[in-house]
């Protein structure tokens, strides 16, 4: 019996916003990163950006792009999953029929099911392994008229990393980046002479903030699904939280630091954010405060040695995903 059912569309509410007040919070929750710490980390003094998606050595900058290298593959004459990488943190899917739109559901084993489409034929789309290692549920369906799908395979894999910084330093759909993708090169131009990884982030979220402006316009016309563009963010300074979480992660995944795309709450807005991997600290996240109309780095002395200055008692962050 063939397996229909009703597939949600990709959220973008969250990047609605219906006035200013608003998006000021929309802009300051997805700057909660991290800009806290003296790292006592190796120096770094940038990367160029030339070593192969096979150099997985975390914290060197490399373009790490995603391959299906057709050596351990999954699926059927409809839909081609390639699992030949997945301890680096991904896995390649591939649509072969006549349906306008595939969906892609991943489960892990801490049971969130992250959803993604596929629109184009016969072309892979990668898909990172975000809840780390355990066995992984793929659902894969295709469109059969406006939400309802039909099941094409369904599928088990056991997933051991190379380590837990695999999926986020790669490229994927929502942080999607090539070698040619110029806001790479701006962010080697800005790690040029930074001294720690805490010195580069520094560096990427102040040209990140000070260069583009909140697009409240596309904020409110945006549709589902959305994949930002980093390149045209960085050209036209515009961006919505998406957006800026994107260019944020490319440029710091491209210089070897692991940085997560968070989606999910801040309060009651829908919303997207980053954390960052710092050596000498650990995953960072929600170290900015906010008193309602200004926001302020936390003391870089707490991060340092472990202490937290964010009161969960004035606001309230809920991570639903992370790619």
């Amino acid at each position: 019996m063939q397996h229909l059912k009703k597939v949600p569309q990709a959220a973008s509410a969250f990047f609605r916003t219906g006035n200013r007040q608003a998006g000021i919070f929309f802009l300051f929750f997805m700057c909660i990163l991290f800009l806290a710490g003296c790292s006592s980390g190796a120096p770094k003094n940038g990367g160029t950006g030339a070593e192969t998606a096979e150099d997985t050595d975390v914290l060197t900058p490399a373009v790490r792009i995603p391959t299906a290298d057709g050596t351990a593959e999954i699926g059927n004459d409809a839909v081609t999953v390639d699992i030949s990488n997945i301890e680096k943190g991904y896995i390649m899917a591939a649509y072969h029929g006549a349906a306008a739109q595939v969906n892609v559901q991943l489960t892990g084993p801490d049971g969130v099911t992250y959803l993604y489409f596929i629109s184009e034929k016969d072309t892979y789309t990668a898909m990172p392994l975000s809840s780390g290692d355990g066995s992984y549920l793929i659902d894969i369906y295709e469109q059969m008229d406006g939400d309802i799908y039909s099941n094409l395979m369904s599928d088990v894999i056991d997933v051991t990393l190379e380590n837990e910084f695999m999926p986020f330093l790669y490229s994927n759909q929502f942080v999607y980046f090539t070698e040619d993708t110029r806001a790479i090169q701006k962010g080697n131009e800005l790690a040029q002479g930074c001294d720690t990884d805490l010195d580069v982030t520094t560096a990427v979220y102040h040209f990140v903030v000070s260069s583009t402006e909140y697009d409240y316009e596309k904020a409110a016309t945006v549709t589902s699904p959305y994949y930002p563009d980093v390149d045209e963010t960085m050209d036209s300074g515009k961006g919505i939280c998406f957006d800026y979480s994107a260019l944020m992660c490319t440029m710091l995944r491209t210089q070897g630091i692991p940085c997560k795309l968070n989606i999910g709450y801040a309060n009651d807005i829908y919303h997207a954010w980053i954390s960052v991997y710092l050596k000498s600290i650990g995953w960072v996240d929600n170290l900015i405060q906010f008193d309602g109309e200004n926001w302020s780095m936390m003391d870089p002395t707490m991060a340092s040695t472990g202490g937290d200055s964010y009161d969960p008692s004035k606001e309230q962050y809920t991570v639903m995903f992370q790619r």
